[in-house]
């Protein structure tokens, strides 16, 4: 009986909604479902029990739902919930909606938007695509925090008003104060933030950063408001002016402009920062100090490639002072670089390289005067060719490089055209690889303003006529009996050079980084340049053995010549030059250990280890690495340092550690180390970093930067460094806004 009248009600409910609402395929009509509809004595629609109201993709579920049709207003005096097209659901009581359920009004509204954020109020307004929240919270964490008998967020921010944009994707808060752990530590009478559901760039203002920086008993503050301007879909401009003031320090005015453009088969980015005392706006002085850092890359076509690097300033340290994490603030030179590549240009392996170079001095004690400039440096490499069971290629090199006045051991000016022509064959017979090698080179530099010897300069052009010739062998064999699983690969090198001396006539601008270490050992010419050319007549010898996981190596040569340039640069005294020897394992860990054996005065030259190790706790890298230099068994040099590093992997599910250090053991000091702690939940990041520098020199004190930041997903971070500062050595204290990428935050589970 039961049964039978379920059905029957459940059959006049579906007649009464078609009747009611004819046009069911109209996406903006809505259908209401319950245990129980009625009418009451305003001919209003009650609907009772499980009530649910459909319209498209929007959703209302309540046990009480009253429809006026008169006015076109769904009534929900109970608690109720409800989902919009986008997935965000909206809780609520005693309030109402329009029929299109576009405008709404209701009490203790609780939002969670379909990224998991959260927004809860005293009263909500809902038109159209906005939300407006009185005395609203927001927060994207999903974990809660009891302190005492509350339960919070890590962190939220309240607002008087706030205005959630679901269209434009902004969420706009007056009168906002940010809480960390329940506890106030940040107010803004106006902020304005991206929406979590945000997924398309906006422009707008980007939460902003206040400083206060002490000198001494002055106090002055600095307030930055940073502008983010999305110009087009591939191009974006980040304006931050900061503004300082008070405290009769400073009154000066700092403007960054941080452009990127995204281009057909390359990308822009522009960086230019500046310094201004409006204040003396009448005056020259109005512009104090300005740097530019441009990069620009572009596929011009299948063939070509073009990049520039630029970095200017008006004063040698500005970049140092304004962007200490930047590479640039540790080079010598900042330089002006274009770049221009062609590849495949007359046979599909050669390549052309064409580049201007212009540098400034970043250091106190250079002179710019003596910096070069490279206008401009071509170099093409032709492939390579197959004749007659041999490979042949050859490069072609121009360059002019001049600078304002010449340097001790560098011209004015000079150019070069070299031309170096390389032939090698191999073949296999008496079960060893036969090697003839040989490099042809055909030089011409011009040159002025060379210094010779004291005040005594030359200018001049010389033509180089230098061939280098080799011929080598290696025979691998196995010892099956003894060390079946080593491969034993004995090699000899028979080296032939001119006798020549490099000339002191000839200013040497690209040979200057030179090693000698077993990777270079066999070449030819072993000067990292052709500036100078290795003269030596020499034989190379030595042995490789290696299984799967082991690799050694060891090498010698015995020279011939006397008066052998890169010989005796690399402090081999004798004939005989040095032994170098290598061990590598990998498998697990990774071990390598290196070495430099001087045979004539029997003892370690240098030697060098390496440990790595990646396991359940981190990462973790340890080097070592000792230097000794004898002349007349007077040491003259004695290094031996130890840097270590550590990086954790995650414990306490969100958090992570990291060490790094340089340790001298001969100074017994520990010249440089850093210590730091990172924590990443679904919405709250904090990083602490220690980093000190500390010198063996009465007259340098140690330098130690505490930086701390906080990052808030959605929001940003603030970023506040030069904590750790001595009473009588004061810095500024200042808090610094960052964009973040919320990636770095880990998912809530």
């Amino acid at each position: 009986m039961n049964k039978f009248l379920y059905n029957f009600n459940l059959k006049i409910i579906l007649i009464f909604i078609i009747f009611l609402f004819p046009n069911l395929n109209d996406a903006k009509e809505i259908l209401i479902y319950a245990d129980k509809i009625s009418y009451d004595e305003n001919e209003n629609l009650v609907a009772e029990g499980n009530a649910k109201i459909f319209q498209s993709n929007k959703l209302i579920l309540s046990d009480l739902i009253i429809y006026n049709k008169n006015e076109e207003k769904i009534i929900l005096p109970l608690s109720f919930t409800f989902k919009d097209e986008n997935n965000n659901y909206f809780e609520g009581e005693n309030g109402y909606f329009l029929e299109n359920l576009e405008f709404a009004e209701f009490d203790n509204p609780k939002i969670r938007l379909n990224d998991g954020s959260r927004i809860v109020g005293k009263k909500v307004k809902r038109d159209g695509y906005i939300d407006i929240i009185s005395k609203g919270v927001y927060s994207p964490c999903k974990s809660r925090i009891k302190i005492a008998d509350f339960i919070c967020p890590t962190w939220q921010l309240e607002g008087e008003k706030i205005l959630h944009d679901n269209k434009n994707l902004f969420l706009y808060q007056k009168h906002s104060k940010m809480r960390v752990l329940n506890t106030p530590v940040f107010y803004t009478p106006y902020i304005v933030t991206p929406s979590p559901l945000r997924k398309e760039r906006k422009s707008g203002f980007l939460a902003p950063s206040i400083a206060l920086n002490f000198f001494d008993t002055k106090t002055s503050q600095s307030t930055s408001f940073p502008y983010y301007f999305n110009i087009s879909i591939d191009k974006e401009l980040l304006f931050t002016p900061i503004i300082n003031y008070g405290g009769g320090v400073d009154s000066s005015q700092r403007f960054i402009f941080d452009y990127n453009q995204i281009i057909s088969g390359g990308n822009f980015k522009s960086d230019l920062t500046f310094d201004s005392n409006l204040e003396t706006k009448n005056t020259n002085e109005w512009l104090k100090d300005a740097s530019l850092i441009t990069k620009y890359k572009k596929n011009i076509n299948p063939n070509y490639r073009i990049q520039i690097d630029s970095a200017l300033q008006t004063s040698k340290n500005y970049i140092q002072i304004t962007k200490p994490n930047d590479d640039l603030s540790y080079t010598n030179s900042l330089s002006t670089n274009l770049k221009l590549e062609g590849y495949n240009l007359n046979k599909y392996d050669d390549n052309l390289i064409a580049g201007l170079n212009f540098y400034q001095t970043n250091q106190e004690n250079e002179d710019n005067k003596t910096i070069p400039t490279v206008l401009p440096r071509i170099k093409y490499f032709t492939g390579y060719y197959n004749n007659f069971g041999s490979v042949s290629n050859s490069t072609f090199e121009f360059y002019n490089i001049f600078r304002e006045k010449s340097s001790l051991v560098h011209a004015k000016r000079q150019q070069k055209f070299s031309n170096k022509y390389n032939i090698k064959k191999e073949l296999i017979n008496f079960n060893s690889k036969i090697s003839m090698d040989a490099e042809i080179y055909n030089q011409i530099f011009n040159t002025e303003d060379k210094l010779i010897m004291e005040n005594n300069y030359n200018s001049g052009s010389y033509y180089r006529f230098f061939p280098m010739f080799s011929i080598g062998a290696e025979t691998p064999f196995k010892m099956q009996k003894t060390l079946p699983q080593f491969t034993i690969n004995p090699k000899v090198q028979m080296i032939v050079t001119p006798g020549i001396s490099n000339s002191n006539k000839i200013s040497n601008e690209d040979s200057t980084n030179n090693n000698f270490t077993i990777q270079n050992i066999y070449r030819l010419n072993r000067f990292s340049g052709s500036d100078k050319m290795d003269n030596s007549k020499r034989v190379t010898y030595g042995v490789n053995a290696y299984t799967n996981h082991l690799k050694t190596s060891l090498s010698q040569y015995y020279e011939f010549t006397n008066n052998s340039n890169y010989h005796k640069e690399q402090q081999n005294d004798d004939k005989l030059s040095d032994l170098l020897g290598s061990v590598q394992y990998l498998k697990d860990n990774e071990l390598s250990y290196n070495f430099r054996y001087d045979m004539n005065d029997s003892y370690l030259k240098q030697q060098s280890a390496n440990f790595k190790t990646d396991n359940q706790y981190g990462e973790f890298n340890v080097s070592y690495l000792d230097q000794n230099s004898i002349v007349n068994n007077i040491i003259t040099k004695d290094n031996e340092t130890i840097n270590y590093s550590f990086f954790s992997k995650k414990f306490l599910k969100f958090s992570k550690i990291n060490l790094s250090g340089l340790y001298d053991l001969k100074e017994e000091i520990n010249k440089e180390y850093s210590v730091g702690y990172s924590y990443f939940d679904e919405c709250f990041g904090l990083n602490l970093d220690f980093d000190r520098k500390s010198y063996k020199e009465d007259n340098l004190k140690p330098q130690d930067i505490l930086t701390i930041m906080f990052s808030f997903k959605n929001v940003g971070s603030y970023r506040s460094t030069n904590l750790a500062v001595s009473e009588n050595d004061k810095q500024d204290i200042e808090w610094e806004s960052y964009n973040i990428n919320n990636e770095k935050f880990e998912k809530f589970e």
